[in-house]
């Protein structure tokens, strides 16, 4: 009988050991415990301190800082490893995503203010292109008159692959350009109302850009040059006709005396920033010929 007393007074001593020691757990856990912790504090600390984080990514930081909270009440009231790992793991990500989407969202507003501004000082210079008096011709010689806008429409659907029949005009506003070196060139390219509006901004882009190419390939100073895009804002037609979105998916080229880099030409740059699938336009040089056909004007389709 004492024998089995003093064996169940073991087991009762030996469980009370084991029970101590689980509320104790081993030196690398706690370790391991606190440098989780601690990484997923800084890392909330840094979101937070980023004022980019409140303006653009709040929701994503709150979400850090909740699994921050629960991996630090796993530890201390639990002793639970795993989740507190677990959740201090992505407290982490989380801050270090509300920081990358934060910054990117800046990014992206500073695009779009800097865009905004460069479109009113385009708009301004071209309005004073329109509002150059006409000059005189010199005898023999191609004159661009200040003021003078050329259309270029026929561009495909969702490209920005020059038009067949937009090479002779280009042939000849080179020409012109190169017989007038004082002259500066706007290029502004449009769309349709297919696709989204800022697909159709970046695409009237691309197609402005293809002109710029095309008349540098033909050895206009890229300087000379500025380039926007209205994408679908401004249609020279109603987009209910194949035609009339025809007609839209163009780039226009106003010609006048204004300094191009004082118009906020990026001479290409903007192409960068812009999105979608359009095709490269304008990458095939054509000789001059000084007695080439000109065409009168583009052939529109019945319908698309």
């Amino acid at each position: 009988m004492k024998h089995i007393i003093r064996s169940t007074t073991g087991a009762i001593v030996a469980g009370m050991i084991v029970a101590g020691c689980s509320t104790s757990p081993p030196a690398s856990e706690v370790e391991a415990a606190h440098a989780a912790l601690s990484n997923a504090g800084q890392a909330v600390d840094h979101a937070t301190a980023n004022p980019h984080v409140a303006k653009y990514a709040p929701g994503e930081l709150e979400r850090a800082s909740d699994s921050l909270s629960k991996a630090t009440t796993a530890w201390n009231d639990k002793r639970d490893l795993t989740d507190t790992m677990h959740l201090a793991y992505i407290a982490q990500q989380r801050a270090t995503t509300a920081q990358e989407l934060a910054n990117q969202r800046a990014a992206e507003q500073a695009l779009m203010v800097a865009a905004v501004e460069r479109d009113q000082v385009l708009s301004v210079a071209a309005a004073q292109i329109r509002s150059r008096p006409v000059a005189s011709t010199q005898q023999g010689q191609p004159r661009e008159q200040p003021g003078e806008q050329r259309s270029l429409p026929g561009f495909a659907t969702g490209t920005a692959k020059l038009p067949a029949d937009a090479k002779p005009k280009i042939d000849e506003l080179a020409a012109a350009l190169k017989n007038n070196p004082e002259r500066q060139v706007v290029i502004e390219g449009h769309a349709d109302n297919v696709g989204s509006p800022g697909y159709n901004r970046a695409l009237g882009l691309k197609r402005a850009e293809a002109v710029r190419k095309a008349l540098v390939s033909r050895g206009i100073d890229s300087n000379r040059i500025a380039v926007r895009s209205h994408g679908e804002e401004k249609p020279v037609a109603s987009n209910d006709t194949g035609a009339g979105r025809w007609e839209n998916r163009s780039a226009q080229v106003i010609v006048g005396d204004t300094d191009a880099r004082m118009m906020g030409s990026s001479q290409g740059s903007g192409a960068a920033t812009s999105s979608g699938q359009s095709e490269q336009g304008g990458q095939s040089d054509q000789k001059k010929q000084s007695g080439s056909k000109k065409q009168s004007g583009n052939k529109k389709p019945n319908g698309q």
